[in-house]
């Protein structure tokens, strides 16, 4: 069973680590990493998640998830990507926009830019249904849909200025 460490407020460990899913106290919170990817095309990258997962099943979203305990977050990221759609990625294409505050979770935000295609994409199938990279035009309209799970729309808002003009 997969961990949570557990953060107050403040990002600040409480020295605490939970099972995944636990109902979590007031004031605490664990951590995730989540990334907008962009290819070379000024296309942007729109997975959808699973039809088994728990939360959000066959939603729209970003590549995700959930930080192990200690874990560092660019690590976790990098890991996130290669799990759940096959890319690998070194650390320093990994361009950090910052930290979302959501509810229970700090979310740490990150923009990748790849040199990759629909067909480059080996998606972990306990994870993801489908993904592929949409031109801006199409992705304005997929965003404005009832389509994207909460949370993830949440950090798309969110990022947003950092990379709607990089988008094609």
């Amino acid at each position: 069973m997969e961990k949570w460490k557990l953060y107050d407020e403040n990002n600040q460990t409480l020295k605490k680590v939970v099972n995944r899913g636990d109902s979590l106290e007031e004031g605490e919170y664990y951590r995730v990493v989540g990334v907008i990817i962009l290819n070379q095309e000024g296309k942007v990258l729109i997975p959808r998640r699973s039809k088994e997962k728990e939360s959000y099943p066959y939603f729209l979203e970003i590549t995700c998830g959930s930080l192990h305990p200690d874990e560092e977050p660019i690590r976790g990221m990098q890991r996130e990507i290669q799990e759940e759609i096959g890319l690998k990625v070194k650390k320093e294409a990994l361009d950090f926009l910052g930290i979302l505050k959501q509810k229970n979770k700090f979310t740490y935000m990150y923009l990748l830019q790849v040199d990759a295609k629909d067909e480059d994409l080996v998606l972990q199938e306990e994870e993801v249904a489908e993904a592929a990279f949409y031109s801006k035009e199409d992705f304005l309209k997929i965003f404005s849909s009832q389509g994207y799970a909460p949370p993830m729309k949440e950090r798309l808002k969110w990022a947003y200025p950092y990379y709607i003009d990089k988008l094609k």
